[in-house]
């Protein structure tokens, strides 16, 4: 998980946390688009840290945590068996769990230091809980420690989870350097030891949906829009994907050589680590195909020996694959979801900058790896390279423009034709048409010009994608079209000439799938200028939000109680993550549910539906589903269908839930380029019913929900 808090912000806070006063916030709200001043406590981002801070889900991650702690204990006895007493230093402690498992293993001392003040002061309750108050606690961070004031002596020993996606995002070169050199003894030992990286070529027309614009069809196959030069020639971002690979489906992907080893690192060696190396490997096609795309993954040696062994590969490449399967006793769990789940440590896709064509099996290229002291990138060549390459970055406005997920649903052929048969068959019965195109990069919108609209007006107020769509219009030689930066630019006379207004919708903005009712905040901006002629045709006429009760196989491990985690008691951590999940987050969050496997416990049900035409209506609806599929509700998935035009008819229907019919006690496959919302409710024994809520207040930009779960005999009260 990503945290864009710096440290300097967290300590600021926690010094904040002391006073309980109210503030004002300024904050966006994506329904209206407005600026607006919230009343929170000053505490407010302290209790957002909190709640978002991802320590549940690594304490949930059972293979974690037994394999540090076995690895512990083996190290430590060997150590005493040495006649070597065993001075342990835990950095970033979080809950102490490591520095506990440290102290019950048999080391002489444990240190433990931890900067994020909340989770410190927490740690010191739950090692007196957990009778281990005889470790020594330093808030601070280890580059901070001042041996001879906050240490006694140099530890022999280090213990730390400094981890993340890409190994070391989180400053592990840094860190591990100063510990050798400041913290630690010639002679240290280290848990983890090693860790090795590992690449994997693929070829993957879904995933490259992810990262480049590609040509748009028309429904009858003719090409509607080309991308301009930039967009092809742009070699894209560095950055990491990160993704849960094993959920790609395996139709999808073509793997087109064996994983590879690109970059060890030695966390017990004393040399300082690089923080930067470039490694070029030669390959071997396994078969032919297009090199664009790079998997990633590690696994670390927990202990010296490397017999404690934890990988992160997808399941098709986990070294454990056979074992797990063999102690797995749930026989109605996929093959991809008998590997560990973890949401904190995942895989990721690099994108190769210039995709190679390769045609034949065994033929060879060149792979070349980066890393610098936070992040990993490649690039692919047919001839061994000479020259070493910089850092490649986006030259287009796509890839810092969007997201992955909205350059994805721009390429999403399904979801295009449905759009395009809307505007097709729009264009052709109003001649003249005069298009008004509401939202963020709206391609579709764009693309009624060339299926002959007479005028085609573009609201467009951001920058860059402003600028992004005008090059799309000018290499597209479209001259019937005018980008605006407001609606208050449009002339009396182009709104009385309006005959259609527009929207996917899409805005910048939005993150859940509702927030982009923004469109019909704009449509009473457009009422309030000049009342439109009851002949404008406005698409999507109407949405609608369904909500599904599922079971989750691991995703609601991020919200869910630890409670014991090896025999600790974690519950004093359990009760502060509660208490600022309660002050800080949302009822719905958003999150790409094709990541994270569920089974539908019911039909959908229909919470809300919502008339563009006539947007400003306050709903507030109710009712009771009944749960028909056995199995734990331990989620509620919610979403919005687009409906395009009056005739109500399924093909003029865009979802951004399912993509198959939902059939109650199986899996729910759902749309890969859009995240959906979802609720964790309170878990109760005995539960038949899912009693709901919703209300809608539009002007306000307020859309909430309740959700609780009942048994039968509580329903019939």
């Amino acid at each position: 998980m990503k945290h864009s808090f710096s440290m300097q912000k967290i300590l600021r806070l926690t010094l904040q946390h002391t006073r309980l006063m109210a503030s004002f916030s300024q904050v966006i709200n994506p329904m209206t688009g407005q600026n607006t001043w919230q009343e929170r406590g000053d505490d407010y981002d302290y209790h957002q840290e909190v709640a978002n801070a991802g320590f549940g889900d690594m304490l949930h991650d059972w293979e974690r945590n037994q394999k540090y702690y076995a690895a512990l204990r083996k190290t430590i006895a060997a150590m005493r068996k040495a006649g070597k007493e065993v001075h342990a230093l835990d950095i970033g402690t979080g809950t102490g769990i490591l520095a506990m498992m440290a102290l019950r293993a048999g080391a002489d001392t444990v240190t433990a230091c931890e900067a994020f003040m909340p989770m410190a002061n927490c740690a010191a309750r739950i090692l007196a809980a957990n009778d281990a108050a005889q470790v020594r606690l330093i808030r601070k961070r280890s580059t901070d420690i001042q041996m001879g004031i906050d240490m006694p002596h140099r530890a022999n020993l280090l213990v730390a989870e400094l981890l993340d996606t890409e190994l070391i995002g989180e400053g592990a070169i840094s860190i591990y350097n100063h510990a050798h050199q400041e913290l630690l003894t010639d002679d240290a030992l280290c848990i983890p030891a090693r860790a090795t990286c590992y690449a994997q070529v693929a070829q993957s027309p879904l995933a490259t949906q992810w990262n480049s614009l590609k040509v748009l069809p028309s429904l009858d196959g003719d090409i509607l829009l080309r991308p301009p030069a930039q967009l092809m020639e742009c070699s894209g971002e560095a950055a990491l994907h990160d993704v849960q690979l094993s959920q790609l489906p395996p139709n999808s992907f073509h793997t087109l050589t064996e994983p590879a080893q690109i970059f060890q690192f030695d966390f017990q060696r004393k040399q300082p680590r690089e923080q930067q190396r470039e490694h070029v490997l030669r390959l071997q096609l396994s078969k032919p195909g297009s090199v664009e795309l790079v998997f990633y993954w590690w696994q670390i040696e927990l202990d010296d020996a490397g017999e404690q062994l934890l990988s992160c590969a997808p399941y098709w490449a986990h070294p454990e694959l056979q074992q797990l399967q063999k102690s797995f006793k749930d026989a109605d769990r996929p093959l991809p979801n008998i590997v560990p789940w973890r949401d904190h440590w995942m895989q990721a896709i690099y994108y190769i900058p210039k995709p190679l064509q390769l045609h034949q099996a065994g033929e060879q290229f060149w792979l070349r790896c980066y890393h610098d002291e936070y992040s990993l990138w490649f690039d692919a060549h047919k001839e061994q390279p000479e020259q070493p390459a910089r850092r490649h970055s986006c030259s287009c406005d796509l890839h810092l423009t969007y997201t992955r997920n909205r350059i994805g649903q721009l390429n999403q052929g399904t979801r295009n034709k449905r759009y395009l048969a809307y505007l097709e068959q729009a264009v052709q019965q109003a001649k003249p048409a005069h298009v008004l195109v509401i939202g963020d990069g709206c391609l579709l919108g764009l693309a009624s010009s060339a299926l002959g609209a007479c005028s085609v007006r573009c609201l467009e107020p951001h920058r860059f994608s402003r600028r992004l769509l005008e090059s799309v219009a000018k290499h597209n030689k479209l001259k019937n079209v005018r980008f605006l930066e407001s609606l208050q630019q449009l002339e009396p006379e182009e709104l009385n000439t309006l005959t259609h207004i527009f929207a996917e919708p899409y805005f910048l903005n939005a993150i859940l799938p509702w927030d982009n009712f923004y469109f019909g905040t704009l449509l009473l901006q457009l009422q309030q200028q000049q009342k439109l002629s009851e002949s404008v045709e406005i698409s999507p006429c109407a949405a609608r939000i369904y909500a599904l009760p599922v079971q989750f196989l691991d995703l609601h491990k991020i919200r869910t109680p630890i409670i014991s985690c090896e025999g600790f008691d974690l519950t004093l951590f359990d009760e502060m993550v509660q208490r600022s999940a309660k002050q800080a987050l949302s009822q719905v969050e958003a999150q790409p549910l094709w990541e994270y496997p569920c089974r539908a416990l019911a039909e959908p049900q229909l919470l809300l539906s919502v008339n563009f035409a006539n947007f400003g209506v306050e709903q507030h609806n109710q009712g009771c589903l009944e749960l028909t599929a056995k199995g734990n509700c331990n989620g509620v998935a919610l979403w919005v269908d687009w409906q395009l035009a009056a005739n109500n008819s399924s093909k003029s229907i865009v979802s951004t839930g399912p993509l198959e019919p939902i059939v109650p006690g199986q899996f729910v496959k759902w749309d890969m380029f859009v995240r959906q919302g979802v609720h964790f409710p309170s878990q109760t024994d005995d539960q038949t019913h899912l009693k709901w809520s919703t209300t809608l207040r539009p002007l306000l930009g307020e859309l909430t929900f309740n959700f609780s779960l009942q048994a039968s005999h509580e329903e019939t009260k």
